[in-house]
């Protein structure tokens, strides 16, 4: 009998490889010939585990995680994070990403350090490929996760994030020096762009065409470890049984059967100005610039800080409907966010991969890249997001609206309300290039390359 790893360190990872039946942990499970043990944080997700602890050939094996980074392993973090350097890692070398911690340039003394790693440094292959994994497993020497190989014993190690540190991360360090074959995936289509991941799994299985050829170009994999499987969650997002009708999704939120219906997807600590947003489509709904019958569900970002308080001003509305589901791996919020998606006549938000979701349902996207009513420096601005190395590869599809300007975003609402179905060739095209496969077959493809030695 095999015995497999699988690393659920999250609840993004929960929902694409174990929410739902016939995800990927679910094959896993009810695959005798396997034992799989499940790597999870302790106290992160131990009810929505609870179901796979009922089958007899799965464990759930609950970790803490790693020890504190003392300053000699931040700084070399700092030093091989930067042996790549994207349109991505410049803007988070520079002005930041999130919105909330301004960071203006001039403040930035480290950024000369990090052109020279990258520019010299990281063109050099024995540093990358050799001396930083030999001087990893000395400075990372304590092995927080030795006892879990030596406990199991491992035939195969499966990975659903390995960008992140410590969890997958280190879980792959532990198999190279145990020498366990592995197989890693990484959580969204915009990571493996962002620094430099000094540890490669033996098999890489992507999404999609561009996360396979950033995997080639910034992380130094060959093309035969590299396999094509489609995004896991589509899976779920695709099966029409999710999807409850129009009619009773407009009853759960409380709007009138005749609705057209927005949704505004914020983005957190990374966009300051959604209620900005919010407020401009109110006002010209009033002004009848909009029709009396559109009205707005409001998706607070679920990660960011007193996000959902920024909207509770528009809570009394009748024109909006706030969506604040707690517990982002319970198969309540996922449902929920798949009706949101499906019964949205637009989406709305700013640089999110939101705006790369709603192309799963074919839903016609804006994106507003200005800062509401206000006029802000360039970085605390969400104008500076569209040098996102992933964003400058979608916009080119013409799948998305981007309104720089109140005007331009009033027009593009107006005319997606009036032709949906503008651009619709354009979001086709652009969801098989994010998403790859959509035949609802992806967790199986997983599955089959998991054991396929």
């Amino acid at each position: 009998m095999k015995t497999i790893f699988i690393s659920i360190p999250n609840a993004i990872a929960h929902r694409n490889y174990a929410l739902f039946e016939r995800s990927v942990l679910d094959l896993l499970a009810c695959d005798k010939n396997i034992r799989t043990v499940v790597l999870s944080r302790r106290g992160v997700l131990p009810e929505l585990l609870e179901k796979f602890r009922q089958r007899e050939n799965v464990v759930v094996e609950e970790y803490d995680e790693s020890q504190k980074k003392n300053f000699i392993q931040r700084a070399f973090i700092f030093f091989y994070s930067y042996l790549i350097f994207t349109p991505t890692t410049k803007l988070v070398s520079s002005y930041g990403v999130r919105s909330d911690r301004p960071r203006p340039l001039m403040r930035f003394w480290n950024y000369p350090i990090k052109l020279f790693i990258a520019n010299v440094l990281g063109e050099s292959e024995y540093i990358k490929e050799s001396l930083v994994p030999r001087l990893y497993a000395l400075i990372f020497n304590k092995r927080p996760y030795y006892y879990l190989f030596d406990k199991y014993n491992p035939d195969v190690v499966f990975l659903t994030n390995i960008c992140t540190w410590p969890l997958d991360l280190e879980f792959l360090v532990e198999a190279k020096l145990k020498s366990v074959r592995t197989v890693g995936m990484v959580a969204n289509w915009d990571h493996l762009s962002k620094y430099y991941v000094p540890f490669r799994p033996d098999k890489l299985l992507v999404w999609s065409n561009p996360i396979k050829d950033e995997a080639l170009k910034y992380q130094g994999y060959k093309k035969e470890n590299i396999k094509i499987v489609g995004a896991p969650h589509t899976d779920f997002f695709l099966d029409k049984n999710n999807v409850v009708s129009r009619s009773e999704f407009l009853t759960k939120v409380n709007f009138p059967q005749d609705s057209k219906l927005i949704t505004f997807c914020s983005q957190g600590p990374y966009s300051l100005d959604g209620p900005d947003l919010v407020q401009m489509i109110l006002n010209w709904i009033k002004a009848g610039d909009l029709p009396k019958n559109l009205r707005l569900i409001i998706r607070p970002h679920p990660h960011g800080l007193n996000e959902v308080k920024k909207y509770l001003p528009f809570k009394e509305s009748s024109f909006v409907y706030i969506d604040t589901l707690e517990k982002l791996s319970s198969m309540p919020y996922a449902l929920n966010f798949v009706n949101v998606l499906y019964h949205a006549d637009i989406v709305l938000t700013t640089y999110s991969t939101i705006a790369a979701d709603a192309t799963i349902f074919d839903r016609p996207t804006v994106i507003a890249s200005f800062d509401g009513y206000k006029n802000r420096p360039i970085f605390q601005s969400v104008r500076r997001h569209r040098n996102f190395t992933h964003f400058q590869h979608i916009l080119k599809f013409g799948a998305i609206s981007v309104a720089e300007s109140p005007k331009q975003l009033l027009e593009s609402l107006k005319i997606y309300l009036a032709s949906p179905e503008k651009d619709r060739e354009n979001r086709l095209k652009l969801r098989e290039e994010v998403f790859g496969y959509f035949d609802r077959q992806n967790s199986g493809r997983i599955y089959k390359e998991i054991l396929n030695d």
